[in-house]
């Protein structure tokens, strides 16, 4: 069986050449024996850097490179791991608890919005008992560092002192989004589970790497379709738009609002919360592994997908019933918990971006018809226009965001609308397009250029 943690380490999917993966850099000090530890987790804010570069895959590879200079400025004191739009520095603690370390943010893009936070970790029993206590204790900081992220005025003191005001900061629902927005990276490797093999994501055993769809796309490929895929409302769930009030699927939060609900009625303590919310996100976690792997099998002998987004893959594909298979299989194994939709564009001799570029359009495509009966709900070929019945469902999706304001869940879908506006216009009926541009010239009370 592949071990679950490897040294030396494996490399970061995504992240420049020179980027550890942050479960083997922290299982390997925890088996080290000291006796505490001091461990930072800096955090980025990764949708304004997603609207400013035009697309996901280079608005997080702007996220990463800013990360990784943080990573190389903090030190040799500091030992970087990485995962997902997230940093981990640990080191052997010589300070006293309640002293935080320096600033490790000097070096960042400052471009992107970063946030930190820090944890002193004490460190006992067998080298599971460490290792444990340190990943649960990096999921404890990362939230802190989400928090300071999006709340800069917070003074900086360690990441328990900075949750324990979340009950007066945050709403219920902010809380559980907050418990359930940040990565258990990494899964705590029970030895029943199989690590990841050579060229998967060490967070995602079965799944190829990021790394090998760069490897795939410096080859050229000419044919078949450039596809991307996403699991849709991750946080909150889907529900259905079919009048019935029906739940799709049970998004991470709202299996966390009890907690959070608790938290706020009851001022849990900090360590007891992350008792009880960590083995519910790793479960979540392990859950989106097996919707992912069940995804890129799915595929297999008919191209491959590779996992770039977090909760997304993206690859190249022969022909669209192969991924249309894949993505149904997919959501019939992970039914009543999470959906994906794929995105894809045809390739023929044409320009690699310009291909990416037109399966994000038609992944979000995918996103206004999730929750209705429309088979493009699941996926959606770039070219391929929408009947009358799905335009309408996907203008009213858009509209329903206007109409909640933009600091409603959900309003980026509306900004992706508007930018991919030329797009729509290929796609929708006449009529179905002539609404959606009146509500384009309504967005954020300007006028819109034509």
């Amino acid at each position: 069986m592949t071990p679950a943690y490897r040294w030396p380490p494996r490399h970061a999917p995504g992240f420049p050449p020179d980027c550890p993966d942050a479960g083997d850099v922290l299982a390997r000090f925890a088996a080290a024996g000291d006796r505490a530890a001091t461990l930072v987790v800096v955090t980025s804010g990764l949708r304004a850097r997603v609207e400013d570069s035009g697309d996901h895959e280079a608005g997080l590879d702007r996220v990463r490179r800013s990360l990784a200079a943080v990573g190389r400025a903090a030190g040799d004191a500091w030992r970087p791991g990485y995962y997902g739009k997230d940093l981990a520095l640990v080191r052997a603690a010589t300070d006293g608890p309640d002293e935080p370390p320096p600033a490790p943010l000097a070096a960042g893009d400052s471009g992107v919005r970063h946030g930190w936070a820090w944890g002193h970790v004490p460190l006992a029993g067998d080298a599971d008992e460490r290792r444990t206590a340190l990943l649960r204790a990096c999921y404890a900081v990362a939230m802190a560092a989400r928090l300071r992220r999006d709340q800069p005025e917070l003074p900086q003191r360690g990441a328990a002192d900075a949750l324990a005001r979340v009950p007066d900061l945050l709403s219920i629902r902010a809380t559980a989004s907050l418990l359930a927005g940040v990565l258990v990276r990494p899964l705590d490797g029970d030895p029943a589970q199989p690590g990841a093999a050579d060229g998967e994501d060490p967070r995602l055993p079965g799944v190829a790497s990021a790394d090998g769809l760069a490897e795939l796309t410096a080859a050229r490929p000419a044919r078949g379709l450039y596809a991307v895929t996403d699991v849709h409302d991750i946080e909150w769930g889907t529900s259905s738009r079919a009048g019935d009030g029906a739940r799709l699927t049970r998004g991470n939060a709202r299996e966390l609002l009890p907690l959070a609900e608790a938290w706020h009625a009851a001022r849990t303590p900090v360590d007891e919360l992350v008792r009880r919310a960590y083995p519910l996100r790793a479960r979540r976690e392990a859950l989106l592994a097996g919707h992912l792997r069940a995804l890129s099998d799915g595929v297999a002998g008919a191209g491959r997908l590779f996992a770039t987004l977090g909760d997304g893959l993206s690859g190249v594909v022969n022909d669209a019933e192969a991924l249309r298979t894949a993505v149904a299989g997919a959501n019939r194994w992970s039914e009543g918990q999470m959906h994906s939709g794929a995105g894809a564009a045809p390739l023929d001799g044409a320009d690699l971006d310009a291909a990416r570029r037109r399966a994000h359009f038609s992944l979000h495509v995918t996103k206004t018809l999730k929750g209705t009966g429309h088979a493009q709900r699941v996926l959606h070929v770039y070219g391929e226009p929408l009947g009358p019945d799905a335009a309408e469902a996907a203008v009213a999706f858009l509209a329903d965001l206007s109409s909640a304001g933009p600091g409603a869940p959900g309003a980026h879908h509306l900004a992706h609308a508007l930018r991919w506006r030329d797009d729509w216009r290929r796609h929708l009926p006449p009529p179905r397009f002539a609404c959606l541009e009146r509500l384009f010239a309504t967005v954020d009370g300007q006028p819109t250029a034509g």
